[in-house]
């Protein structure tokens, strides 16, 4: 584990934090002294472990996760301060790397009032006597019952310093080079341009993506989210259903990952963006959330289906648009649940961005 420490730390000393806190480039040089100082954590975590002191155990566990916690909201600063936003990285990818804000937040945020968003809360209780070196266990408390999850710690950490290590290297070659970005601006333009006024955009969308791939020639979904959702649209538009409204749906979520990769290089929607028309089944649900504003509190656990109370709050959901005969929202629900068994989380994703872009009138 040493050695991951030990690569991550010579890949933070090449930004020269000196460099930028002399010429008072405060958003760098904060972002690189918090990853040096969660190393030192972590360092400190393998020094002299003491396995028959649970009290110290437990200290340096607490450590160990708000610094991972740190960490990661670091590295979206460094990003932001070198690449003007987060179109680079792309962390939560990363299953682990995903479920260490819940565990942190579990664990070390907020356990004695963790809200779920059902009508009774839920707490977690950490089991002292599990923790070791390596392993430890907590508890999900709720009226429904308890859900108890164990925790590698190695293997936490090993997926942290792979993907930090991965976007350390690729942000400091973006940082020592031109910047060739602007001519990206007319490519992803013309994306949106074909897709709002003629529905053909997969040409000027190949041709943008071999544009970004010229200028970023290693860029990977794990660290670019552009290519992330351009792999989100080709999974999208590969779905091939009979049903009219879904394949409306299909090609509604399609439009909204082309904006949002429009957003990542502009820094703002594009010009059209709120004349997309709502599909019928969208409309049907937000029509039934707008009139049973109980159902509203589930939604904010249906933008992550890793989440651990994503499929409960999902078919909870399914059950209320039955029980009203709202159809379409049915057809749509019924399809994410479908995915959801199938274990296709990308499309989930995707799919389930109107959801989650859902107010409340």
């Amino acid at each position: 584990m040493l050695k991951y420490i030990e690569d991550n730390n010579n890949k933070i000393d090449k930004f020269d934090f000196d460099y930028y806190f002399v010429r008072k480039n405060y958003q760098m040089a904060s972002a690189i002294k918090a990853l040096a100082v969660s190393n030192d954590i972590q360092e400190a975590y393998y020094m002299n472990y003491n396995v028959s002191n649970k009290k110290e155990c437990i200290l340096r566990l607490y450590a160990l996760l708000q610094g991972l916690f740190v960490s990661i909201d670091s590295l979206y600063a460094l990003s932001n301060a070198i690449a003007g936003g987060k179109s680079i990285i792309n962390i939560n990818n990363n299953q682990y790397l995903r479920n260490l804000k819940y565990v942190r937040n579990e664990v070390v945020g907020h356990p004695s009032s963790k809200q779920f968003g059902y009508p009774k809360p839920a707490y977690c209780i950490l089991d002292t006597d599990s923790v070791t070196m390596d392993t430890f266990k907590y508890g999900i408390y709720s009226y429904d019952g308890v859900k108890t999850k164990e925790i590698d710690i190695n293997e936490l950490l090993i997926s942290y310093y792979k993907e930090a290590n991965n976007l350390l290297d690729e942000l400091y070659q973006i940082s020592i080079k031109h910047n060739e970005t602007s001519v990206l601006k007319e490519y992803i333009k013309k994306v949106l341009d074909d897709y709002y006024r003629t529905g053909h955009y997969i040409n000027s969308l190949n041709k943008f993506i071999d544009k970004y791939k010229e200028i970023y020639p290693n860029s990977k979904r794990e660290q670019h989210r552009i290519i992330w959702r351009y792999e989100l649209i080709l999974k999208l538009a590969a779905i091939d259903n009979d049903n009219k409204d879904l394949n409306e749906l299909v090609f509604y979520c399609i439009g909204l990952e082309l904006n949002k990769m429009f957003k990542l290089i502009y820094g703002c929607d594009y010009n059209h963006r709120a004349d997309f028309q709502l599909p019928q089944t969208v409309i049907s649900l937000y029509r039934f959330l707008n009139r049973n504003s109980d159902y509203v509190p589930y939604i904010e656990y249906l933008k992550d289906s890793d989440h651990p109370l994503y499929y409960e709050s999902l078919k909870y959901v399914y059950e209320g648009v039955s029980l009203k005969k709202m159809e379409k929202a049915m057809d749509y629900i019924g399809f994410l649940l479908a995915l959801f068994k199938g274990e296709e989380h990308d499309l989930l994703y995707a799919l389930g961005l109107p959801i989650t872009e859902y107010k409340k009138k």
